[in-house]
């Protein structure tokens, strides 16, 4: 089974991040038989107390990064990569609105570019050579969120092999 000799690579994964949902889509393009180049559309969907009121918070991001190879098998049925990379979004708080349900006014920035690095790990569990199931676990740093600087996100998905 030759499951990595591919050159493109396309996966879309879903799980958590910080307080909420997320989902990941992304492709890989191979530079040589161990790493690649990855580029991914996130899109994160949380919520943030302010006093009693839970506030929707979505973040819409584009990531490319660089990820090489520390563990496979030699059935080549297994890999685990290790990447990082810059990323650039936008944050939206409250849908953009600086009022809140109950009146009171956001003392945040409710709308606003992000924009900073990751790093992660992606392990990919070969069903047939064609198809994976891929385990994404990576920690976004944001230089200039207004919710926090680090987000996590963990996700589960599949990997289809293009070429």
């Amino acid at each position: 089974m030759h499951s990595q000799s591919h050159k493109t690579a396309l996966s879309i994964t879903g799980g958590y991040v910080d307080g909420g949902f997320g989902g990941l889509a992304t492709l890989d393009y191979k530079v040589n038989e161990f790493d690649y180049l990855q580029f991914g559309l996130q899109g994160n969907f949380t919520k943030l107390e302010v006093g009693e009121i839970k506030v929707p918070v979505n973040l819409y991001s584009f990531n490319a990064g660089f990820f090489f190879d520390i563990l496979r098998n030699n059935k080549r049925t297994f890999a685990l990569s290790l990447g990082a990379g810059g990323t650039v979004g936008s944050e939206v708080i409250n849908s953009g609105d600086e009022r809140l349900e109950n009146g009171q006014t956001l003392e945040i920035e409710p709308s606003q570019i992000v924009f900073g690095a990751y790093a992660g790990l992606d392990a990919d569990i070969f069903l047939i050579p064609t198809v994976a199931i891929n385990i994404k676990a990576q920690e976004i740093y944001h230089f200039n969120s207004e919710i926090g600087e680090l987000t996590p996100y963990f996700g589960v998905g599949v990997k289809l092999i293009l070429k």
